[in-house]
């Protein structure tokens, strides 16, 4: 072999002995590396199996500690919630810690008080005529483009548990904006009230309504109709009742609709004695046992309260409820400018009766019940169903009153034919097909 080709060999075995070298040592770093990072990736894997086994105790001390931590956190935003009280709206009960009742007056009976809503209708249309007051009903024309045949706004006086939610869903089925109980500032009756003792219009203050968060509706509409605008207190207040009231209303709204829908007396008793405090709380704090004013008036009151043994308290109820019919009567006799309607809740054509001044459709009068206790109940989601279609009569396979079945108002405060929170506001705005 030429020496020249022996070193050529000779090197390239170094080469070949240097690369195997090299490739042998990376080789076993590579493994290493391998080794550890699996040993890591398994510790890890067994840590978060561990952490989720129901048998490690410190995994179960660990989860532990966390849910107290958080249930601190809670109580402690809870107690902030609690010290950091929201104000009352501008109409709230909250806003009055004493009030002086105030004075009421209500008439004893004449002839007027016996007669059937219809029959008073039909004295109250032929005293209009007389004096050539037009009837809004009988103006097609001037109503033709109108959703109801009626001068706005139309103030409902039902005391409570009369048809108040009823009515308000009638005439939001109608298409017009209603508020029942409450507006988004707090209590009609408290609006009212304040109205009533600055001598400012009645609804100043609770006679527009806001649109909801994503409503498309853009601006404020006013509102059409309100009911159940009674407030037994603390603080007390019936328009139809408490002295000026009437008057304050006529004066500011001469050319508004009164609406009247009236219930058997008898049966109002019984509804409203399964509501809540309500008859203790008209006589506690509204004084309509006659005891808490003197007068010619209020002495008539309280001796046939005081006359009466206590379980005939139905019977003094029933009477200061025909008082306060024949009351509204009497005003509207006296106020021909104004519009009245009227009409009983038990008549079974009280849908086409309230069409013929209204022109909305007697499908429109459902059978409504206020209260959450009522929907939870008869598991339901709404408190308004089309008559026949009522979740308790369905089930009980028999007719119910209109708003008789709504069980205990759990409140025990100023309960209402509507439950009145700030939570749940019964107001509508109709849309141009009659629908909510």
């Amino acid at each position: 072999m030429h020496p020249s080709q022996s070193a050529s060999t000779r090197s390239i075995n170094l080469r070949m002995v240097a690369i195997s070298a090299i490739s042998f040592f990376f080789g076993i770093q590579l493994k290493t590396l391998q080794d550890l990072f699996s040993n890591s990736v398994a510790r890890d894997t067994k840590s978060v199996r561990d952490a989720w086994d129901p048998s490690n105790s410190v995994a179960r001390d660990a989860k532990s500690a966390h849910k107290a931590r958080d249930q601190g956190r809670m109580r402690d935003r809870d107690e902030r919630r609690k010290r950091e009280k929201k104000a009352p709206l501008p109409s709230s009960d909250e806003n009055y810690d004493d009030f002086e009742p105030l004075p009421w007056t209500l008439p004893q009976p004449t002839p007027v008080r016996n007669k059937t809503s219809e029959e008073f209708m039909e004295d109250y249309i032929a005293a209009k005529r007389k004096h050539n007051i037009p009837l809004p009903w009988e103006e097609e024309e001037k109503y033709a483009e109108k959703k109801v045949s009626l001068p706005l706004p139309i103030i409902a006086l039902n005391f409570p548990k009369s048809a108040t939610l009823t009515m308000s869903a009638y005439f939001s089925c109608g298409g017009l904006t209603t508020y029942h109980t409450s507006t988004q500032n707090g209590r009609i009756a408290i609006c009212m009230l304040e109205n009533h003792l600055h001598g400012t219009p009645p609804m100043n203050g609770c006679d527009t309504k806001r649109p909801r968060v994503g409503s498309r509706y853009g601006d404020e509409v006013p509102v059409d109709f309100i009911s159940d605008i009674g407030l037994q207190g603390p603080p007390c207040y019936y328009a139809s009742v408490h002295d000026g009231g009437l008057e304050n209303i006529a004066k500011h709204y001469p050319n508004a609709t009164i609406l009247l829908v009236i219930r058997d007396a008898k049966s109002l008793y019984n509804s409203m004695k399964g509501w809540g405090s309500i008859i203790v709380r008209l006589k506690k704090y509204c004084g309509f046992d006659g005891k808490l004013h003197d007068g010619e008036n209020m002495e008539y009151w309280r001796n046939m309260y005081d006359s009466l043994p206590k379980r005939r308290e139905e019977e003094y109820c029933v009477n200061f409820y025909h008082a306060h019919t024949q009351k509204i009567r009497e005003f509207a006799m006296s106020h021909l400018s104004m519009t009245y309607v009227e009409a009983e809740l038990e008549n079974k054509d009280i849908g086409t009766i309230l069409q013929k001044y209204t022109k909305v459709s007697p499908e429109c009068v459902m059978n409504c019940h206020p209260g959450p206790f009522w929907v939870k109940k008869h598991n339901t989601t709404s408190k308004c169903h089309p008559i026949g279609q009522n979740p308790a009569e369905l089930k009980n396979d028999q007719p119910l009153k209109d708003e008789d079945d709504e069980g205990d108002n759990s409140d025990g405060g100023n309960a209402d034919s509507g439950d009145g929170s700030d939570d749940e506001i019964e107001d509508d705005i109709g849309d141009e097909n009659g629908k909510t």
